[in-house]
């Protein structure tokens, strides 16, 4: 009896053992990332996440490219919950690359360049990127450059299309007056400024040039622009601050509950602003305003995103100004805060912001 019982506790672990993942097997590792590679990222044409695996003995190592940890982090769940429980460490290059003398940032020198999805001179168009066009810098290859546009395309241009600067010079082509030319101006210079042009107003009918020159230019060649004063803003405030205390509903959007985006699309429609039902389509409207790090030309009604494990954008806040949002989240409709000075500091709010999108100005 004794042998049998033996027999049979030898024929269960073995049975356990082989229904266990092989780790010498790589092909349903890579199945299972290329899974959530595909489910993180709905939109390869602005965020992507190309992270595969090998294994080095009793390890499976992580490589590739992400823009985010949170995502890939999530992937070592999965790997986890179909059974791989050996080391997993990560190796991922995480975007943007740093780039010498903190030049991460570029504005547009050329009347417009195409930015490429591959580093060549024709074909895999994207969009074009437009004189005095802000741009973020993402890696350097030969002689191009892959960047974001201010709506979020990523493209390659060459490099003797745009000029590098630092967060705070980049930051003077963000913020404060514009001046949207109304027509096409040929400078005494020979230099042009296409129509629809956007560049920092000084003051006094002086304009910063996309080369770091300052010039006078008379009025009528362009209307001025503050979006800080625009009164949508205050009045999309207003709309969002009347849910509060509202219980968070997964999928609502009405008075008994809502979840984070049908309150942000709430808010918005209140104001004939009519935004994509969901966060993630959210993500893809308007123009990109902040990032981690750099959030000094975000406004109140700017709209911010936070990524997830699962999903590239899991959530979304209005901006209220001083670090703080109003949301949809857990107990419901509420203010937090950004700052770790504020009483109202959620810090793990402040960990997943990823982007802040301005829908108008």
């Amino acid at each position: 009896a004794t042998s049998a019982l033996l027999l049979a506790s030898l024929i269960v672990t073995l049975s356990t053992c082989a229904n266990l993942p092989g780790i010498h097997n790589l092909e349903p590792i890579q199945d299972i990332i290329a899974e959530a590679n595909q489910e993180f990222y709905l939109d390869h044409r602005i965020w992507y996440q190309d992270v595969h695996a090998k294994i080095e003995g009793k390890t499976i190592i992580l490589e590739g490219e992400a823009f985010f940890e949170p995502p890939v982090r999530g992937v070592v769940k999965r790997l986890r919950r179909a059974g791989y429980d050996q080391a997993i460490i990560d190796s991922v290059t995480y975007l943007p690359e740093t780039l010498e003398n903190d030049l991460g940032y570029g504005v547009v020198i050329v009347p417009y360049v195409m930015g490429r999805y591959k580093p060549v001179d024709h074909k895999q168009e994207g969009t074009e990127m437009l004189y005095g066009e802000p741009v973020r810098l993402i890696r350097e290859l030969d002689d191009y450059l892959q960047v974001q546009s201010s709506v979020g395309y990523l493209g390659y241009i060459p490099k003797s299309t745009i000029r590098r600067l630092n967060l705070a010079q980049w930051n003077r082509y963000q913020s404060g007056s514009q001046a949207v030319f109304t027509q096409r101006v040929v400078l005494d210079t020979g230099k042009m400024i296409p129509l629809g042009t956007r560049l920092p107003y000084l003051g006094d009918d002086t304009l910063l040039m996309p080369d770091g020159s300052e010039i006078t230019l008379a009025p009528e060649n362009y209307r001025i622009h503050d979006s800080s004063m625009n009164p949508l803003r205050a009045s999309i405030i207003a709309s969002a601050e009347q849910f509060l205390g509202l219980p968070y509903v997964w999928g609502g959007r009405s008075s008994e509950g809502m979840d984070c985006s049908g309150f942000v699309m709430q808010a918005y429609g209140l104001n004939n602003i009519y935004l994509p039902r969901d966060t993630d389509e959210m993500a893809n409207v308007g123009k990109i305003i902040g990032l981690p790090g750099w959030t000094e030309a975000m406004l109140p009604g700017d709209l911010m995103f936070f990524v997830g494990s699962r999903r590239l954008v899991t959530h979304t806040a209005i901006y209220l100004g001083q670090g703080k949002v109003i949301h949809s989240l857990g107990s419901g409709v509420q203010v937090q805060s950004m700052n770790p000075d504020d009483p109202d500091y959620a810090e793990r709010l402040s960990r997943r912001f990823i982007f802040a999108k301005r829908i108008f100005e």
